[in-house]
């Protein structure tokens, strides 16, 4: 009897060890065969940038009970307008949703969406969020979530949107519906402008002699329309980046012509880097952010 409960105890063992090996590989199974959200970003490098998420399903597994919202975002981070833009009950392996969030004034579709295709319009210094939430994948009672938050710095400072979860992503959603937030209501306090400092004939000489360093100077009319109200944008969001390095100053040429004549501004929008008062840098037209990163390199190290 030794001997047969020695052998018997050791199969058990063995079929207990098995049993083990089992279960962790279908867990290790189900992790790696879940199914999987992904989204990607496409930028048009533009004055007037558009966006494109593409949202797949990356897993072997399908994405279940998907749902989009999307929404606008205005400059304090408000969303003036959002709502569900697709429903599904499920999106299979290696199938697309695309979310173009784009400024009728400046792209214009010739066809209507396709099946698979969502659009958001967004004008002026709007920004844009969506919110993706579905069935989790390995707590099916739960659901998942995540929101890309483009808001109007990271729209006009050429960047792709932020990925937002967990506690982060529940206060981005809280502060879209804070109401002290809402510029339509009367009780709306505006904050302090950040941004490229306005100069004038007056004021422009006094502005560049107190700082000690590099003046970056963006010159514009106000002719341009919303040329230069773009333009204006992204010298908002280059100065803030880089206050540290330079300061950034906007002159509208149409109310300075003593500056607009001391500069030679026919082509506009010109900027000029100024170091103790003289020129040392300039560049000429803007397509994209990037573009005055790209030519004021040297000051911004």
């Amino acid at each position: 009897m030794d001997g047969f409960d020695l052998w018997f105890g050791r199969i058990a063992n063995g079929l207990t060890i098995l049993a083990a090996v089992i279960a962790i590989a279908g867990v290790i199974w189900a992790v790696l065969s879940r199914a999987r959200l992904g989204v990607r970003s496409m930028r048009s490098p533009s004055l007037v940038p558009s966006l494109t998420l593409i949202v797949t399903s990356d897993g072997s597994n399908p994405v279940r009970n998907l749902e989009l919202i999307a929404g606008t975002l205005t400059p304090s981070g408000f969303s003036m307008a959002g709502g569900d833009i697709a429903t599904l009950s499920e999106l299979g392996g290696g199938e697309t949703l695309l979310v173009e969030a784009f400024d009728p004034r400046q792209t214009t579709y010739v066809d209507p969406p396709r099946p698979n295709e969502r659009r958001w319009e967004i004008t002026g210094d709007e920004g844009f969020y969506l919110q993706a939430r579905w069935q989790h994948p390995l707590l099916p009672w739960r659901r998942a979530s995540r929101t890309y938050a483009w808001t109007t710095p990271r729209r006009f400072g050429d960047d792709d949107p932020e990925v937002l979860h967990g506690r982060a992503e529940r206060a981005f959603l809280k502060q879209t519906q804070d109401p002290a937030l809402n510029p339509t209501l009367a009780s709306y306090i505006a904050p302090r402008r950040a941004g490229a400092t306005v100069a004038t004939d007056e004021t422009f000489d006094a502005i560049v002699s107190a700082y000690n360093g590099v003046t970056i100077v963006g010159f514009g009319p106000t002719w341009q329309g919303e040329h230069w109200l773009a333009t204006r944008r992204v010298l908002d969001v280059f100065a803030i980046r880089h206050s540290k390095r330079v300061q950034v100053l906007v002159v509208n040429v149409d109310e300075a012509p003593v500056l607009s004549s001391r500069f030679e501004t026919n082509i506009v929008p010109t900027f000029k880097a100024l170091l103790d008062g003289k020129v040392v840098a300039e560049h000429n037209g803007i397509v994209a952010y990037s573009d005055l990163e790209e030519a004021f390199s040297s000051y911004l190290r």
